[in-house]
């Protein structure tokens, strides 16, 4: 190999500087002022290799410089000669534009020649040289230069510019050089000389490094600017004396012309109604996925059959085999198509009809395809016998390996033997026509590129005023997972505030149709040749009401509300036993042909006498509206209710003169297309079976939907009870370590608890049974505990087994929606979203992991296209959009290496060395695109981060090693004479590559197995700094049984600690103290942080007693893969908490009709606190509705306006988690207050029934004083941490772990006691309740007598006993009453705090003491 320093022979080459990085050509003409023309030197080899170089050095050799022509005596250059400051590149898009090719990519500059060199150059070269770099070249004909002057100058520009060289010394006054004989002209237009740049240049396609960087810096998604910040950037720049800063002009003809070099995507749509807008094509955006090698080299360009599982959205079951097969396959060299007959290596005729990847073995389980990294392409096809009456077709299809390839359906063909045609029998299976694609293709590889698209509306401004758009994005289904989810692979597809919904559809399909007709031909990266692209439509994403519009759907408020299947009907169908159960399970499939036939039927009502009531029914019968063609058929609508009219005095107008002017003005508003193509534009795409492809999103229907509701619901009762500042404690106090949940702020979540957002409700989803379990009543508790059970579900990344997922995905929504009958009735039916959860099963087998179909990117995508639009003019809004997204594409395309075809060269090329390789050198950048996770490396698994310390000056420091024999480690393994040393770590990196830092809870492998345990140690080793080398290791033991309320698995922190690898620690996990078993009631203060400062103020928090007693948090989301693997078998399942739904359902039926019949007579029904339900001869008594209950309000005290609702809008907010001090009351007042339930929907007001009326009721008295009369909680005094002393369990109550009988956790809660500390009392709690009757006029209670069991009750507690004894599953109607006394609260002992009244059942119906549980909370639950 030639260095570069070999080509520079001290004659012709010097090196011109003392680093020998520069050199100069001295037979090459030199500049203007004398000097040599000089280069890096990595471009020698190329210089010298120019046509022109070879011609001046066989000039010089000849000698002719000695010429008879006068020459230029050039005077030698000063050493002071300093090289002119041009800082707004004035001069260069003139002389780079106009060079040599081979000169444009070198970095021109003036040097000092020798003052030894005294050399003579012909004035004729001289001239020459001058005129050329004076000339201005011209792509297209010839131009008027002197109009363009004048033009100029009629503008107020400046048309010539002289620049001078800085004066330094007096003689640099007098031009010692040639006399400039030319001008410059400045901003020269780019797309006039874009035959001039050099495609080699390391900067191409822009001229310079800056106008690169500048460009891509003015192109980042999340940092638009305004024409104004540019301008300001670009000065700030100047002034800080950057060189080669642009222009705004020249960024503007920069961007023109890259746009134009690789083709400007943007295109003007008109839709039938007039509208206009702009949108970008779609074969533009999918070419750039395979000439990019950052997208190619991770798709996948063929369905997988995964085995037992799944984890791609090319797993599924629509791409694997309900959609066209990918068209081809290339096996050593050729191409075969589907449908095509071909042979074997055996010499059998096949012939394939889809093809798709598997493992060496199709039955393989998923584990074995991912350890195996070589997959294989697979044909299912049928296999072809030729005998002389022809081909016979196998009616039975057989998988083979494409490998198994030699002759294609040309080489067949080419032999004249498919001259015998297929016999009868075998044309229903094949014929012997070639495959289409073949001739369009032309030889090329032919692949197809599945499309996920979303709809959505979204703001167009910063401010709080809506100014909605409709926006269209898209990505690539042949990508994973983990790259589908990241900004960078969002396509941006059109945009407009004015178009509806279903016209932006209509320009994507007719965009997404001409691509797949015509083909995308495009360059393949990866194998380095052309190839064609066939697109399709996957799925559509997108919000419920959204999806409802896309499936011609009237939405979630008709009565048949789900746009999946037919299920629905009336109110009082729904109310039905029949319509109620309906809700549960899935209807009949709803199809695009019979939608399109519904719309038509529509249009033949319209037509009809009547027309209005007549469409009306025919939408509210089926559920059907379409969008599209809505404003023609209310046209039709209006325009016949006028025809008939009839006015007074004049004669009515015949139906037929009738129905011809409708269909006159019918046939006007379909402007010549027929209805099909007028009405919605997706019912007939090809490969979208709209109803069917639009599936359950995830982040609408479970986060902002399920979850939301039983949040509302939740809040209102923690409100009205008044402790709702006892929930932000314990919030507070939550570990999220390991949860990935950084969204738990107690203080925002409590505030603002009714403007929460998606990842708000994902956060507490994972957390809230531990946060609830005693202040909210068991039916309740028993939702949030399946919801944390169906959140960790549903986000699943992997699926191991698909089969055994799905059955556990089914059984646990239909067990979420029995507890939902038994909270609230009535929203089952009021809200769609809880129906749409019986259909994720089925989208999950067709489309992979729910979070494929997730639309969480999309939203976060809303962002950057907002920030497009306020930093634009706004008054095109949908053009600059698509050019600005389009730009955007472009330049993220060229600076992560993609090809493009070039029409001036005719090749495919790429961007420059410096281009390409400047993100992987600058990962801020690659930050502002969204892919630095992609590009930059990867945090290193075994690696570790030492303690710091801080030294005298107050920086960090890495801390003094530690000996062997001072480590944890060396005392487990008892190795202590050991004279190595090693740094203590901080942190270390988790084999799935996070971070996990000392006490961190971590899933390891221990002997073979998963173990849970906390790190206490990480050694470091002294060589590496990094390498961790030793992890001591605190584990964990499951206890043998889940727990009975929380349905956890129970751990206990054992006492011995081992050491490991760093390579066994598998990855962070969330792990919860058991603060329920360990009766943790304390409260202390903790500082509170502003602006990292901590200030005075402070908060209540936990004070976790020190137990080994632990919950593994299997409602985490976050590696909830590997939790599930590391939990024991038998711990794995979690017990129904409905299991009779057939009395649910039931009870929940007649509840309902109660409460219609109640609100008819204007009474309370009797049914609202217990109802019975006819089981054959005997009843099952169950309790009411946690949250589908009325106010128990007089309606003396009734509002006439401003009706209760369940939703915390408008509330005051609530007490800060900072505690005052208690306010005092007058003496003798008792605090009192009505306590009311929440209701499913508008709250109706109920008068209250007294104790004698309704012996269930339970109510407290809180009288506020003036400060507490805005809804704030009862003052409680905190004191400083105290020691409790808790009593022990009774000894029918079985400790921890929990060795009762496992069904006995299907009901009961565990031991519950005290959740604050205040002064201790000195009275007592008997375990037995004696009934004692107060005077007149006061109501009568039962009072807890004092009992030294229960001491140790402090002021502002709460008492929440519950005893469980081994026993056997109650039946049900012991168990319905045993949770009636569950809901009964007791008496505190405190005379601030509020006076509970606790109203029993007979003795007759009372179970075993020990069931009961001990509740506080608002009235009637």
């Amino acid at each position: 190999m030639v260095h570069h320093d070999d080509l520079v022979d001290g004659t012709i080459l010097q090196f011109c500087d003392d680093n020998h990085k520069r050199i100069l050509c001295t037979s090459c003409p030199r500049t203007l002022s004398g000097a040599y023309r000089t280069m890096e030197l990595r471009f020698a080899k190329k210089h010298i290799e120019t046509e022109r170089h070879e011609r001046n050095v066989e000039k010089a050799r000849n000698g002719q410089t000695a010429s008879l022509n006068p020459v230029f005596k050039a005077r030698p250059v000063k050493k002071s000669l300093k090289k002119p400051n041009r800082s707004i590149m004035e001069f260069r898009l003139s002389r780079h534009s106009f060079m040599d090719a081979d000169d444009f990519s070198m970095e021109m500059g003036i040097h000092d020649t020798p003052d030894t060199m005294d050399l003579e150059i012909p004035l004729s070269e001289l001239l020459d040289d001058i005129a050329r770099s004076r000339t201005v070249e011209f792509s297209e004909g010839v131009t008027d230069v002197f109009a363009e002057l004048q033009e100029t100058l009629a503008s107020g520009q400046v048309p010539f510019s002289t620049p001078l060289a800085p004066i330094t010394e007096d003689d640099e006054l007098v031009d010692y050089g040639a006399p400039d004989f030319g001008i410059e002209i400045p901003d020269i237009d780019f797309p006039e000389t874009r035959a001039i740049l050099d495609t080699d240049s390391p900067t191409y396609p822009w001229p310079l490094k800056a106008d690169f960087v500048t460009a891509l810096l003015f192109s980042s998604p999340r940092l638009p600017f305004s024409d104004a910040q540019k301008k300001a950037t670009l000065n700030w720049a100047k002034e800080l004396g950057a060189r080669n800063v642009p222009s705004l002009y020249a960024i503007k003809k920069c961007q023109k012309f890259v746009e134009d070099l690789l083709g400007q995507p943007t295109e003007k749509v008109t839709a039938r109604s007039g509208n206009t807008f702009y949108i970008n094509n779609i074969a533009k955006a999918i070419s750039h996925d395979y000439g990019n090698p950052l997208t190619h080299f991770a798709m996948q360009d063929y369905p997988e059959d995964g085995g037992k599982g799944m984890s791609q959205v090319f797993n599924g079951k629509k791409m694997l085999l309900d959609l066209p097969s990918p068209p081809a396959a290339r096996v050593e060299g050729k191409v075969f198509f589907v449908n095509e007959l071909l042979q074997d290596t055996s010499g059998d005729y096949f012939i394939p009809e889809r093809f798709f990847l598997g493992s060496s073995s199709v039955d393989d389980d998923v584990e074995h395809c991912e350890k195996s990294d070589a997959k294989i392409l697979y044909a299912l096809g049928r296999a072809v016998q030729r005998t002389d009456a022809g081909f016979i077709v196998n009616d039975e299809q057989e998988i083979i390996p494409t490998s198994m390839f030699v002759r294609s359906y040309e080489d067949i063909a080419s032999t004249g033997e498919l001259d015998c045609g297929l016999t009868a029998s075998s044309v229903q299976y094949a014929s012997l026509a070639p495959n289409p694609l073949r001739e369009k293709a032309q030889g090329r590889m032919v692949y197809a590129v599945p499309l996920i698209i979303f709809m959505d509306d979204v703001s167009g401004n910063i401010s709080k005023q809506w100014n909605k758009h409709h926006a269209v994005y898209m990505s690539n289904a042949n990508l994973p997972r983990e790259m589908l989810e990241k900004e960078f692979f969002v396509r941006f597809v059109t945009s407009s505030p004015h178009a509806a919904p279903m016209e932006l559809m209509r320009a994507m399909k007719d965009s997404l149709c001409d691509a797949a007709d015509s083909g995308i031909i495009t360059w393949d990266c990866k194998d380095q040749e052309e190839v064609m692209l066939i697109p399709y439509g996957l799925f559509i994403a997108g919000d419920n009401p959204m999806q409802a519009e896309e499936c011609s759907h009237a939405g979630l408020n008709c009565n048949y509300f789900c746009r999946t299947c037919d299920v629905g009907g009336t109110k009082e169908y729904k109310s039905s036993n029949e319509g109620y159960n309906s809700i549960f399970t899935s209807g009949n499939l709803r199809t695009p042909e019979k939608t399109a036939e519904s719309i038509r039927h529509q249009f033949d009502a319209a037509m009809k006498p009547g027309a209005t009531t007549k469409v009306q029914n025919a939408m509210s019968s089926t559920g059907i509206r379409d969008s599209a063609s809505a404003s023609i058929l209310e046209s039709l609508v209006e325009l016949g209710k006028k025809l008939r009219k009839r006015e007074p005095g004049s004669q009515a107008t015949s139906e037929s003169e009738v129905i011809a002017a409708l269909e006159k003005e019918f046939e006007e508003q379909l402007q010549g297309a027929a209805l099909d193509d007028a009405i919605n534009p997706l019912l007939g795409m090809n490969g979208i079976s709209m109803h069917l492809d639009t599936p359950t999103e995830i982040l609408h229907t479970i986060l902002l939907g399920v979850v939301k509701y039983f949040w509302g619901q939740t809040v209102f009762l923690l409100e009205k009870a008044k402790i709702l500042h006892m929930f932000q404690s314990r919030l507070e106090s939550v570990d999220s370590d390991g949860m990935n949940a950084p969204s738990l702020n107690a203080d925002y979540i409590c505030h603002y608890k009714g403007s929460l957002i998606g990842k708000h409700f994902k956060s507490l989803a994972q957390v809230m049974p531990f946060l609830v379990h005693d202040l909210v009543p068991r039916a309740v508790l028993n939702g949030w505990t399946i919801i944390g059970e169906l959140v960790a579900l549903v986000w699943h990344t992997t699926i191991p087994d698909t089969e055994t997922y799905l059955a556990k995905l089914s059984r646990t929504i239909e067990d979420f929606l029995n507890v939902t009958a038994q909270c609230a009735p009535s929203i089952l039916i009021s809200k769609p979203k809880f129906h749409f959860l019986v259909h994720l099963p089925a989208y999950i087998r067709r489309f992979g992991p729910a979070i494929v179909f997730s639309t969480e990117r999309y939203e976060s995508f809303n962002h950057v296209f907002r920030l497009s639009c306020i930093h634009s003019n706004r008054r095109a809004p949908s053009r600059d959009s698509c050019r600005q997204f389009a730009y955007q594409d472009i330049v993220k395309h060229i600076a992560t290496g993609g090809y493009w075809y070039d029409p001036n060269v005719k090749k495919w090329i790429r961007g420059g060395e410096q281009v390409i390789s400047y993100l992987g050198e600058h990962p801020e950048q690659a930050r502002l695109l969204g892919i630095s996770s992609i590009i930059c490396e990867p945090l290193l698994p075994g690696s570790g981060n030492t303690e710091t310390v801080m030294n005298a000056t107050g920086k960090a420091q890495r801390a003094e090693a530690v000996k062997w024999s001072d480590t944890r480690c060396a005392k487990i393994l008892g190795t202590t004479h050991s004279s190595t040393s090693y740094y203590r770590g901080k942190s270390l990196v988790t084999s799935t590559g996070e971070q996990a830092g000392l006490d961190s809870h971590v899933i390891f492998r221990r002997s073979g197995k998963m173990s849970i345990g906390r790190i206490r140690e990480i050694l470091i080793s002294l060589d590496t700094g990094t390498t961790v080398e030793q992890v001591s290791l605190q584990h964990f033991s499951f206890g043998p049984a889940l727990h009975p309320s929380l349905c956890l698995p129970c751990l206990h922190l054992m006492d011995d600690e081992i050491v490991s690898t760093a390579a066994d620690i598998i990855c962070i996990v969330n792990v919860q103290h058991n603060c329920i078993d360990s009766k943790c009631t304390d409260m202390r203060r903790q500082r509170i942080y502003q602006e990292r400062i901590e200030t005075a103020r402070t908060k209540a928090v936990v004070e976790h007693r020190p137990t080994p007693l632990y919950f593994l948090n299997t409602y985490s989301i976050h590696n909830c893969d590997h939790i599930q693997m590391a939990i024991p078998e038998a711990l794995r399942s979690t017990p129904l908490r409905v299991i009779n739904p057939a009395d649910v359902r039931a009870l929940a039926v007649q509840q309902l009709k109660d409460k219609k019949a109640a609100k008819k007579a204007g009474e309370v029904p009797p049914s609202q606190e217990a109802n019975t339900v006819e089981e054959g001869a005997q009843g099952a008594t169950a309790p009411a509705p946690a949250f589908d209950r009325a106010p128990a309000k007089s309606r003396a005290a009734t509002k006439p306006k401003g009706k209760a609702s369940a939703s915390t809008r408008g509330k005051k907010k609530a007490a800060s988690s900072v505690v005052e001090q208690p306010v005092d009351r007058p003496s003798g007042q008792q605090p009192t207050s009505s306590v009311e339930q929440p209701v499913a929907g508008p709250s109706r007001q109920q008068p209250t029934l007294s104790v004698q009326q309704n012996p269930m009721a339970m109510s407290y008295q809180f009288v506020p004083s003036p400060l507490q009369a805005l809804h704030h909680p009862p003052p409680l005094q905190i004191r400083p941490l105290q020691t409790s002393h808790h009593p022990p369990l009774p000894p029918s109550v079985p400790s921890y772990p929990y060795a009762g009988s496992p069904r006995l956790r299907d009901t009961h809660a565990p031991p519950v006691h005290p959740t604050h500390i205040a002064p201790h009392l000195g009275s007592q709690l008997t375990h037995t309740m004696h009934h004692s009757h107060t005077t007149s006029g006061h109501q009568s209670r039962h009072l807890l007598q004092p009992t030294p069991a229960y001491a140790g009750l402090h002021a502002g507690t709460m008492q929440h006993a519950f005893m469980s004894p081994q026993h056997t599953y109650p039946q049900p109607q012991a168990q319905a009453q045993m949770y009636r006394l569950y809901q009964q609260p007791y008496q505190m002992a405190q005379p601030h705090m509020p006076a509970v009244q606790i109203h029993s059942q007979p003795q007759a119906q009372a179970p075993h003491p020990q069931y009961l549980e001990h509740r506080m909370h608002s009235q009637g639950t």
